[in-house]
């Protein structure tokens, strides 16, 4: 079985919409930069085409904004047909499975996909996490549980325990008023 060659063109930087941007650290996107300076794009971006005649960028930001640094009005980008909603997912994946992604990546995707509604299931099946895992986030999250979460994903505690100090707390609360 073969599979289809996925298509590619050139796509106007100006008509890409970033959903789901992050940070990124100074030091390497300067060395992106440098690279595809040097030794031109390795990697097309990958886009969903609009009905508006612009794109969502599914993959592919830092190489964006490297385009953009370097002022291309152009960059070469994989076409894949997909909603909004799909587009948003699948950066978010994307995100994940970047080799060395910060934990607290994990956590902040794991706060978006709640926030857009998913539940603690469908978040553990599209982060490779488990349900139990999910939850405690979530619920530390919904809390404003920052110092908790930074020691979950420090692993100096289990999200179970994090999630008992926080009702603790919350008991603490509710016990002053």
């Amino acid at each position: 079985m073969t599979q289809a060659v996925p298509e590619i063109r050139a796509v106007p930087v100006s008509a890409i919409t970033i959903l789901n941007p992050r940070v990124r650290n100074r030091r390497i996107f300067d060395e992106l930069v440098a690279s595809i300076a040097n030794l031109g794009l390795k990697k097309p971006i990958t886009v969903s085409p609009r009905e508006d005649g612009g794109y969502d960028l599914i993959c592919g930001q830092g190489r964006l904004e490297a385009y953009i640094a370097l002022g291309q009005a152009e960059i070469p980008a994989v076409i894949a047909e997909a909603t909004p909603e799909d587009c948003f997912v699948m950066s978010l994946v994307e995100n994940l499975a970047r080799r060395q992604h910060r934990p607290l990546d994990l956590v902040r995707e794991i706060g978006a996909l709640k926030t857009r509604g998913y539940s603690t299931q469908e978040i553990a099946a599209k982060t490779d996490s488990s349900a139990e895992w999910v939850w405690a986030i979530c619920f530390l999250l919904d809390n404003g549980e920052e110092r908790l979460i930074n020691a979950v994903e420090r692993g100096l505690i289990p999200p179970s325990v994090a999630v008992e100090i926080a009702k603790a707390g919350e008991g603490e609360v509710q016990a002053a008023l």
